[in-house]
């Protein structure tokens, strides 16, 4: 089992957020604490003798790092106590780079911890104004040296691509610098405005220029070629590692296993359904606190043919991707899209290739059943 834990206090709103997160109160922050651990020990309950032992965590945001590393160390505590961690366990709590000194990175590994993923987001000073960062370039490699100090075995670092102002020349030398500072993982995202973020706004008085896609295409291949060419394994479209560092937890997003979110408007996948727990901070505390689960929505049982749909969506997503039979309904087009150089085929099995990963959304449509 594998739990992904929802902590939705941030330093303040980055320009292009749309996610479930409010800036910091700490009253509010403690309350919440008490909230999740009384949700993660509901659930214990409910599973009742089913092995609850968990294979992996992910502590993400939100910024997680508003804790200190004491106080995620406790968490990770609760957690083991509520439900058990199976030996090895994957224990990821997401951080940003105005957040944390040294002390706190050792702490939250002493406590369990052993993945950091730190949000650098782009080592251009100008970009991160722009996203509205707390931290400059010099503050973001500081903390990647911390975190790849601290004992944890695996560290991930966030990179935007398609930052306003910035070209794949700029791009590419922040990235060759976060790759000289050896994290075993990074994550490649395309930036993507919410419609009511303070950027998307800006982009719509014409105060800030998006790039076109070519420039953002042109970034993404330049970084895979980066990446590969430093030993890293492209093993999920935005996602690429040293060999044996891939994030056992995503992968079990991608595979299609279950997990349970925590946490305001966090996710699960249990027993064939997916829900979430409702966004509302008020609404999520109230029901905990009176002894009952969060209300719960957008429940939806995923059947046999959704979930053929979904096992062909996620497992494109990875370099692993899919059985050849899988998509036999495919015909001719498969042989398209292999021809365009969208698609490679090798040991029964079918996967995209770093331009279709570029079109993942439009060859995927191309396979899904009618």
């Amino acid at each position: 089992m594998r739990l992904y834990v929802h902590w939705p206090f941030c330093l303040s709103r980055c320009s292009y957020c749309d996610f479930n997160a409010r800036v910091c109160d700490e009253s509010r922050m403690r309350g919440y604490m008490a909230a999740l651990l009384a949700e993660i020990g509901l659930w214990r309950g409910l599973l009742g003798r089913r092995d609850t032992a968990l294979s992996s965590v992910y502590i993400g945001g939100g910024t997680p790092s508003t804790l200190s590393g004491e106080e995620i160390s406790s968490l990770v505590g609760g957690i083991a106590e509520r439900f058990g961690l199976r030996e090895g366990a994957e224990v990821t709590v997401e951080v940003n780079p105005a957040t944390w000194v040294a002390e706190d990175y050792a702490a939250a590994c002493a406590g369990g911890v052993n993945r950091l993923s730190i949000g650098v987001q782009s080592l251009g000073d100008d970009a991160l104004r722009l996203l509205g960062r707390k931290h400059d370039a010099a503050a973001a490699m500081r903390a990647l040296a911390k975190a790849t100090g601290s004992g944890a075995a695996s560290v991930s670092v966030d990179l935007l691509l398609g930052v306003p102002g910035g070209d794949a020349a700029s791009f590419l030398a922040g990235l060759r610098e976060v790759i000289a500072a050896a994290p075993q993982h990074v994550s490649l995202y395309a930036l993507t405005l919410s419609v009511n973020s303070p950027m998307s706004r800006a982009v719509r008085r014409g105060e800030v220029a998006m790039p076109e896609e070519d420039e953002v295409a042109e970034q993404y291949l330049a970084a895979c070629a980066e990446m590969e060419a430093a030993g890293y394994e492209h093993y999920e479209i935005s996602n690429f590692s040293l060999p044996g560092h891939a994030c056992r937890h995503n992968m079990a997003y991608w595979r299609r296993e279950e997990y349970l979110g925590v946490g305001a408007g966090a996710h699960s996948f249990l027993g064939g359904y997916r829900f979430h727990n409702t966004v509302s901070l008020l609404a999520y505390m109230r029901s905990v606190s009176r002894g009952g689960l969060p209300p719960a929505e957008g429940l939806e049982y995923v059947g046999e043919a959704e979930g053929r749909a979904e096992e062909i969506m996620l497992g494109l997503r990875t370099a692993r991707g899919v059985p050849r039979g899988i998509l036999a309904h495919g015909g001719s087009r498969l042989g398209d899209l292999e021809e365009m150089g969208l698609l490679a085929a090798g040991g029964g099995r079918v996967h995209l290739t770093a331009r279709g990963m570029l079109l993942s959304n439009e060859v995927i449509a191309e396979l899904l059943p009618a």
